[in-house]
C-alpha cells in the first residue's frame, strides 16, 4: 500500500497537494510515452517533434518535482498497511 504525506511531518495532504502530485505522475507518464514514440519514429519531421515533446515534457516535469520538493511531499511505501 503506497502512503502519501508530507514529509517531516504527520499532516495528511491537502487537496491542492494530491493535485499537484497527480499532475506529476501524469507528466512522466507523458515523458515516459513521448521517450517511446521517439524509438519507433523513422521520419525526420517525426523525430523532430518527439525531440520537442520530450524537451517539452522534460521542462514541465521538473518543474512540478521542483515544486514537490519544495513542499516537502513524499511518496511512501509500506508494507502490510504499516508505515517503514
Amino acid at each position: 500500500m503506497m502512503l502519501l504525506r508530507r514529509k517531516h511531518r504527520q499532516d495528511t495532504l491537502t487537496e491542492q497537494d494530491r493535485r499537484l502530485l497527480q499532475q506529476l505522475f501524469e507528466a512522466k507518464m507523458a515523458l515516459d510515452g513521448a521517450r517511446q514514440k521517439f524509438q519507433y519514429v523513422t521520419e525526420p519531421d517525426m523525430v523532430a517533434s518527439c525531440i520537442y515533446e520530450m524537451h517539452a515534457g522534460q521542462a514541465r516535469y521538473d518543474h512540478l518535482l521542483g515544486q514537490v520538493r519544495a513542499l516537502g511531499l513524499s511518496l511512501e511505501t509500506s508494507l502490510y498497511g504499516r508505515e517503514p
